[in-house]
């Protein structure tokens, strides 16, 4: 990440004429070392705390230059610190994000590519991490994550330094190393406080925001009040030496405390929170010992740490997007010598802008405005330039992918007619997948064509004008129960009173489950509205309706609030006493004990809910899971839907309806296995049907696909309740 006017520099006791710190140096290059490893999947499951290292760094290095500038000068010179600041950061970031976002306009979806485009621009602009704190989970983003998810701690370091000049000048008007300490030492509680409490409640917003990570830059800069103080007089030379000595060794405890986090640590740990302590205190005590006698500097200031050291803001910000954009390119998952080569490539690339962009920036051989305001004008400036050169190059093919649109929003179109049965191919019961449909392929709630009828030949496999969602909408066609704030969120506990189709009807369906029961919600609406139902909704995001405890990798933690909205949901049941419940889980199943990884053990516990729960209760089994971003490849292959359909034995695998059967037979509930409607045939699953989209991401169904699944759920419905 950002390195100092000179690299590692610092004014210390040991530091030499020009406060040079080789170990500093080496420091920087193991950090880059262990977040690049973990970037390429090698062994080091906690390398991302190289991340908390360099912030460390930053906060020593950059407080350590301006308490000096301080005392030296009489006033922080603010206007100067920018203006180095510009000069040593921006050139190379400016050129990394243009590079990027060219290559990406050419190999990500285009579906993809005006997101992609803004994280470039946050990026420009310096709040990615705020972008990315909203969009993105960086331990498992959804879809492919972005070239420019890497920018999110550039973002925390130079908010830092966007408020920490003036902070300090207005601390350090009298008294500067006091003052300054005063609120470092504020500062560094209020936010390892900030970074605890929000770490458990929102792990992803406590790993990107400045506020709960400002304590460890905080730390370092508390470090730097302190260095280069001598040591009085009065201290007994063999004290002296002995407390160095002491620190020295420490430094080795910092630096194996730093290494065994990087590969003990595992990403499923709330993190930052109270274990960031670990990598941060020792870099802290690292830094303090680490010229002193029996320290590890010799070991940090070896050549290949400190060239590693000296290129790795540019090798930080090149081999993220390296990284991802490499692997679109060659497709799919990477071997280890693809990833090598990949590694290669970002470090090439590192060498020759820390040769000829960084260091002429740096040392001026590049000119820019001798004034230091006409230099932070020209900065931001390019700033804006990049970003708005960021926001239009969006993909010209997006533009095109309007025209493959339909008036009819999604949740609002007219319910399928249900005695028609799904719609099919002439004289076949089953759907029709894209491409194997006749000529005027059937629609929701219109009769096929008579049977007998001889259908045209498949000339074309392209999405048309009549796919329905758009395929620019297809991600954001959510069901009613996502739009009502009916689907619970993480943190929800209680569920709400929805209810839905006749609400003064006599007979009474409730539907219980996680997210993948509401995306049904659709299809069970339908057929509440033609029977003359009342439908109420227990659905909470990530929370299967089971007796076991659950581990949730968005909060990192057990997931007591959905153990205690299912306690809820049973007694709401008991009070309300449906005619029907319909309850419906996905199959990626995250036990909190180890002993309950088993699809037959989550079976059992799905089956001690449904006995709590009174009344007649039917199951619907999990929908094929296609594992792909469904519209981001529909959008790279309009022409050709073929391209996007996934391997049956990939969608269905080994584990569909496991857990439901299970359940079913230990307690008698009816089964509702509608797979054959999502993916009809003996072939690939289709990822366009009749010209719907399926599925609206890596797993969830369209709301407009769902509806089309009314005519089956129907029948079984009739069979199970012994309508005729």
């Amino acid at each position: 990440m950002s390195n100092d006017t000179n690299p590692a520099s610092l004014a210390t006791e040991r530091g030499g004429r020009d406060g040079f710190r080789p170990d500093i140096e080496g420091l920087r290059g193991l950090a880059i070392l262990l977040v690049v490893s973990y970037h390429a999947g090698l062994p080091l499951s906690g390398g991302f705390v190289g991340v908390d290292v360099f912030f460390v760094i930053s906060g020593f290095l950059i407080t350590g230059l301006l308490i000096r500038d301080r005392e030296r000068n009489g006033s922080i010179r603010i206007g100067a610190f920018y203006a180095r600041r510009i000069r040593r950061l921006l050139p190379a970031a400016a050129l990394v994000i243009l590079v990027t976002l060219l290559v990406a306009s050419r190999l990500v979806a285009p579906l993809d590519r005006p997101d992609v485009s803004l994280d470039g621009a946050a990026s420009a602009l310096s709040v990615a991490n705020i972008r990315f704190a909203i969009t993105a989970d960086y331990f498992s983003p959804a879809g492919s994550p972005s070239p420019f998810l890497h920018f999110w701690s550039l973002g925390v370091e130079e908010q830092f330094y966007l408020v920490w000049p003036a902070l300090l000048a207005i601390a350090a008007f009298r008294r500067p190393r006091l003052g300054a300490g005063i609120v470092l030492a504020a500062v560094f509680a209020a936010s390892l406080a900030a970074s605890v409490l929000v770490t458990d409640a929102s792990p992803s917003v406590a790993f990107y925001m400045l506020p709960t990570r400002a304590w460890e830059l905080a730390a370092g800069g508390l470090l730097a009040l302190g260095a280069g103080r001598t040591i009085p007089a009065a201290v007994p030379q063999l004290v002296a030496a002995t407390g160095r000595a002491t620190l020295g060794l420490s430094a080795w405890a910092g630096l194996a405390t730093i290494v065994a986090t990087a590969v003990l640590l595992d990403p499923s740990v709330a993190y930052p929170g109270i274990v960031a302590l670990l990598p941060t205190g020792g870099a802290v005590v690292l830094i303090a010992g680490g010229q002193q006698r029996f320290g590890p500097g010799w070991l940090l200031g070896l050549a290949p740490a400190r060239f590693l050291g000296r290129i790795s803001y540019s090798l930080y910000l090149w081999h993220w997007p390296v990284l991802v954009l490499g692997g679109l390119a060659l497709g799919g998952t990477l071997a280890m010598g693809q990833t090598v080569g990949l590694v290669g490539i970002a470090v090439a690339l590192a060498i020759a802008t820390w040769a000829f962009v960084e260091e002429p920036f740096r040392r001026g051989i590049v000119p820019l405005p001798a004034h230091a305001s006409r230099t932070i004008a020209l900065g931001i400036a390019t700033l804006l330039v990049v970003a708005v050169i960021g926001t239009s190059l969006d993909g010209s093919e997006v533009g095109a992918l309007v025209a493959l649109s339909n008036p009819l929003p999604s949740d609002t179109s007219p319910a399928p007619t249900l005695i028609t049965g799904t719609p099919a191919a002439p004289g076949s019961s089953e759907p029709v997948a894209l491409g194997s449909r006749p000529a005027s392929s059937p629609t929701p709630g219109k009769t096929p064509a008579p049977t007998g009828t001889k259908p045209a030949p498949v000339t074309s496999f392209a999405l048309t004008a009549s796919v329905r969602p758009t395929l620019l909408d297809a991600r954001t066609d959510y069901e009613k129960t996502w739009r009502d704030g009916c689907l619970g969120n993480l943190l929800a506990t209680t569920p709400r009173d929805c209810v839905y189709a006749a609400k003064k009807g006599t007979f009474t369906v409730a539907l219980v489950g996680d997210s993948h029961a509401s995306a049904f919600f659709p299809a069970v609406e339908a057929v509440a509205i033609e029977h003359g139902w009342r439908l109420l909704t227990f659905v909470k995001v990530a929370c299967p309706f089971l007796d076991m405890p659950i581990y949730n990798d968005m909060l990192k933690r057990a997931y007591t609030e959905c153990a205690a909205w299912n306690a809820k949901v049973v007694a709401r049941l008991r009070a309300v006493k449906p005619d029907l419940v319909l309850v419906a889980n996905s199959r990626w199943v995250f036990p909190l004990n180890a002993s309950d990884q088993s699809r037959v053990t989550e079976g059992l516990a799905l089956a001690r809910m449904i006995q709590q729960v009174p009344g007649k209760v039917a199951i619907i089994v999990d929908v094929p899971l296609p594992g792909i971003d469904v519209p981001a490849c529909l959008s790279a292959h309009p022409g050709d839907v073929r391209k996007c359909a996934v391997p049956r034995s990939q969608a269905l695998g080994s584990g569909i309806g496991v857990i439901e059967s299970t359940a079913a037979v230990k307690t008698g509930a009816r089964l509702v296995n509608l797979t054959h409607a999502i993916c009809p045939g003996t072939g690939a699953c289709p990822v366009v049907i009749g010209d719907i989209i399926v599925y609206r991401d890596q797993h969830h169904l369209t709301a407009t696909f769902s509806r089309t699944l009314a005519p089956p759920l129907d029948l079984k419905l009739r069979a199970i309740l012994g309508l005729t």
